[in-house]
């Protein structure tokens, strides 16, 4: 069963539907996140938490990073979202599922 999630734009609206095995696809790396992390904190933006369970990376797509974020907040997870000075952005938070 899919999520579905109204993404507007000026006048236009449209409607999509994403499951957990498509946010598995929208991200290029994931690993586990916590606080051995701190010691590359230079290559994040400053303030970040180091409590999240899991990072996911957006190196290509700002697009993909759109959708995963919204796709979060319509199942109710937390995350945080921060620029990666190597490339991209990344989605930290607890939220993980795996491959179908």
């Amino acid at each position: 069963m899919g999520i579905e999630i109204p993404i507007e734009r000026g006048i236009r609206a449209m409607e999509v539907k994403l499951t957990a095995d498509d946010f598995n696809g929208l991200w290029d790396a994931s690993m586990k996140w916590g606080v051995d992390w701190k010691t590359r904190a230079e290559r994040f933006e400053s303030g970040i938490s180091y409590h999240w369970k899991y990072a996911y990376w957006f190196e290509m797509s700002y697009g993909n990073l759109v959708l995963a974020r919204e796709y979060l907040k319509s199942i109710g997870e937390s995350f945080e979202i921060t620029s990666d000075e190597a490339g991209g952005w990344v989605i930290l938070t607890d939220y993980y599922k795996e491959w179908a």
